[in-house]
């Protein structure tokens, strides 16, 4: 009887640590995923600052012209 106990609860610690495995994994394919988007927003940020440099110095000209 005792080895059946240490059987079910081996088969259960093995049934758990599947479920933590694909839960393992679905966590790292969603960090995977934002880590993109943060690369992406990066990006586009720095874009949209370029623009803002470009319409500041043109701004500066336009009042700058008499």
């Amino acid at each position: 009887m005792n080895n059946d106990l240490l059987i079910s609860e081996i088969e259960q610690l093995k049934r758990d640590f599947a479920f933590k495995q694909e839960e393992l994994q679905a966590m790292y394919m969603e960090n995977k995923s934002l880590n993109n988007k943060i690369g992406l927003l990066e990006k586009e940020n720095h874009s949209f600052k370029q623009q803002i440099k470009q319409l500041e110095e043109e701004q500066e000209d336009l009042l700058n012209y008499p």
